[in-house]
């Protein structure tokens, strides 16, 4: 608007003029009909006459001839009239009715009509129209890269039991299920296609200072002709999604891998769970690894994941496999390993709740120390070093026998080498069969030509004289001795020995 003093464009809505302080006037007077009409009218409210030939003159179309456009109160609608009727060439025409169709007139907010191509060239609408592009080219772009994700995913679902879905909908909820959050995220960041199958996950509370709340979950995957391994993850939550990581993997060459709380015989609640010991985070879980080709030998193995280390503390108990009475098979299993540190203390109280595992009574614990002892006893005897001691603890009831007139069949224990030495030997005699040696400390062993096997034939308790043999029938293999203990007939084929009367 202008100042009707100084004639000053003052901004609208204005009481005063910014030039000259005179008083403003939101009012004009219609030359035609004389009523007070608005100041920024271009045609009268009143009479319909224009009122501003300058406004008029910058919006008129181009084709509407300057006589007319510029008549001094005629109507727009006379104008426009005069307008249409005008002659036009015809190539002007097939342009007019182009830019009629293609680009209409619209209004401003002073009710100016502006063309298209001068709404272009102007500032604030070319940079409207850039903003709206970059918006729309934005949504375009996320869009695709959601599509491609999804995709992504769901090529993955015929690999792996797990079931992908949308884990926003899962961490929504604060006490959703860590496995489902497990399987829905190894599903969605394609960490399913190596076959493994989740065994079970837990939530491991922050540290309190630089770690928040941490998903902890393994999968396992069995093979029988390389090598079984489980994985162990770490989910974090980033926003609206937690994000796994893979932190260990571990192989086991010829076992396999069970980690199903019906296997182990073991309470969900405490086989896998989260624990603390000291001031350390662990995840802790347990699981069956017996050999491939199977047996009678077992073993169950438990396992801490310390959270921030990443360090892993295996306890593994390993024993034979026996039925008790209520039909099941249990582990007889003892610690493999040194038990040395806090985890593995930990690991050695858990393992009473893994029932698999069968810890022996006080009875059995007895029963099974005298059984290693007389295995131990049996081995040192089976040493040739200790033969005479072996056929006299091996034959003491039947040298009684023997004495009291009774016929009975020695045991003689066979071996591979020598059981005496040869410088020691004080009489031989031989058959066809075998070859028999009286010693000095009066023992008599014998050795079988055919199976290449030594064997003794009597031993004494402690030194003594020389024993005398020799053959009462050699082709029959029939011998007699005169030892410390009388005299006897011995069969070298069948070890039968009668005593001989003095």
């Amino acid at each position: 608007m202008k100042c009707d003093k100084c004639g000053q464009i003052v901004p609208d809505g204005s009481a005063f003029c910014n030039h000259c302080g005179n008083a403003m006037s939101h009012d004009m007077v219609c030359p035609s009909c004389g009523q007070n009409i608005p100041m920024n009218s271009v045609f009268c409210p009143k009479c319909g006459k224009m009122v501003r030939n300058d406004m008029h003159e910058e919006t008129q179309p181009a084709d509407v001839p300057a006589t007319t456009a510029t008549a001094t109160g005629a109507t727009y609608n006379e104008i426009e009239r005069e307008r249409q009727q005008a002659p036009r060439d015809p190539w002007q025409e097939t342009q007019h009715q182009h830019q009629h169709e293609q680009k209409p007139y619209y209004a401003n907010s002073d009710d100016e009509e502006i063309d298209d191509d001068e709404n272009l060239s102007s500032e604030p609408a070319h940079f409207n129209r850039n903003v709206v592009i970059g918006a729309a080219a934005v949504v375009i772009i996320i869009a695709l890269l959601l599509l491609l994700r999804n995709c992504g995913s769901s090529g993955n679902d015929d690999r792996h039991s797990v079931t992908g879905s949308d884990s926003t909908l899962l961490v929504a909820d604060a006490n959703a299920d860590p496995m489902a959050i497990f399987n829905a995220e190894l599903s969605r960041n394609n960490f399913t296609g190596d076959g493994a199958v989740a065994a079970h996950a837990v939530k491991v509370p922050g540290n309190g200072t630089d770690r928040p709340e941490v998903i902890m979950g393994v999968t396992t995957k069995n093979d029988t002709e390389s090598r079984s391994y489980f994985k162990i993850y770490k989910l974090t939550q980033n926003g609206q999604v937690w994000m796994p990581e893979l932190q260990h993997t571990q192989y086991l060459n010829g076992r396999t891998i069970n980690m199903d709380n019906s296997a182990l015989i073991a309470d969900i609640q405490n086989v896998p769970r989260a624990v603390k010991i000291g001031d350390k985070d662990y995840y802790y879980f347990a699981y069956v690894n017996n050999p491939v080709e199977g047996g009678s030998i077992g073993r169950v193995s438990l396992a801490l994941w310390n959270v921030d280390e990443k360090k892993l503390t295996t306890l593994d108990y390993q024993g034979p496999i026996k039925s008790l009475e209520d039909g099941r098979q249990y582990v007889y299993g003892k610690p493999l390993q040194a038990i040395n540190s806090p985890e593995t203390r930990f690991l050695q109280q858990e393992a009473h709740n893994v029932k698999l595992i069968h810890f022996l009574t006080e009875e059995e614990l007895k029963a099974e120390q005298e059984a290693k002892e007389k295995e131990e006893e049996a081995k040192r005897l089976a040493d040739p070093d200790n033969v005479d001691e072996r056929w006299n603890e091996e034959n003491q009831e039947n040298v009684e026998a023997l004495k009291k007139g009774e016929e009975v069949t020695m045991k003689a224990a066979n071996y591979d080498k020598p059981i005496f030495n040869m410088k020691e030997i004080n009489k031989k005699i031989e058959n066809e069969g075998y070859i028999v040696f009286a010693v000095k400390n009066g023992a008599v062993y014998g050795f079988n030509k055919n199976t290449r096997k030594y064997f003794s034939i009597f031993s004494p308790k402690g030194d003594s004289q020389p024993s005398d043999i020799g053959f009462a029938d050699s082709k029959n293999n029939l011998m007699r001795m005169r030892t410390s203990e009388g005299r006897f007939s011995y069969n070298l084929s069948t070890g039968k020995t009668q005593r001989i009367p003095e």
